[in-house]
């Protein structure tokens, strides 16, 4: 039910009067809108998985270590895996990274002794018969092997910048070992296969087993 109120009439002029005044009276003074920037701050975008501090995006190979980069293609501080080392932390490593590797042994056809190769899909790490290395002081006691330019998410390089599927290089060697194996000097074993393209790369380079 809507109610009706009596008013008076009063006569224009007053009435306009007294509209000014109860507006001056009560409206208080407006404060000014703040803008959209001062409203609410500027959100700063997250970092990309890819550069996340510390997150392991490349697996580097050199003549005598594995180094693992970041996102940024910098290495990771304490991430280093060298060959004359045991086995067992570059294994612990890339089974966080990849999960639980094949295993595979295999008979030397330079030594006496068992080598064991750990494969994971496109990546292989070697480990040499302990007969093969024993009287050689700092000998490495393992080695790598990539079969690919990625594992899982992996990338997988050189310290020379070859990858697996890259055009063979013109300034490769025969190895003594094996005629499908070319070596990169002081680096990385190549293998070919007959094609243009890089077959697989091996580190480090032995060949002190089979000259």
């Amino acid at each position: 039910m809507i109610r009706r109120t009596r008013t008076a009439v009063l006569p224009v002029l007053a009435l306009a009067g007294s509209l000014a005044l109860t507006a001056c009276a009560a409206s208080p003074a407006s404060s000014p809108t703040p803008s959209a920037s001062e409203a609410a701050p500027a959100e700063t975008p997250a970092p990309s998985p890819d550069a996340a501090d510390g997150e392991i995006a490349a697996i580097l190979v050199r003549a005598d270590a594995v180094e693992y980069l970041d996102g940024s293609g910098e290495p990771i501080d304490g991430a280093r895996d060298t060959y004359a080392e045991p086995i067992d932390a570059a294994l612990a490593r890339l089974a966080d990274l990849l999960g639980d590797p094949a295993v595979e042994t295999y008979e030397s056809h330079f030594t006496a002794g068992t080598g064991t190769l750990y494969r994971w899909n496109g990546l292989a790490l070697e480990q040499f018969p302990v007969e093969m290395v024993a009287d050689v002081p700092d000998a490495p006691t393992w080695g790598v092997r990539l079969e690919s330019a990625s594992a899982g998410e992996l990338e997988l390089v050189t310290v020379d910048g070859l990858r697996v599927g890259d055009t063979v290089p013109d300034d490769l060697e025969t190895s003594a070992c094996n005629s499908l194996m070319a070596e990169i000097v002081g680096t990385v074993g190549v293998e070919v296969d007959g094609t243009p393209s890089v077959a697989a790369i091996r580190s480090p380079v032995y060949t002190d087993a089979c000259e």
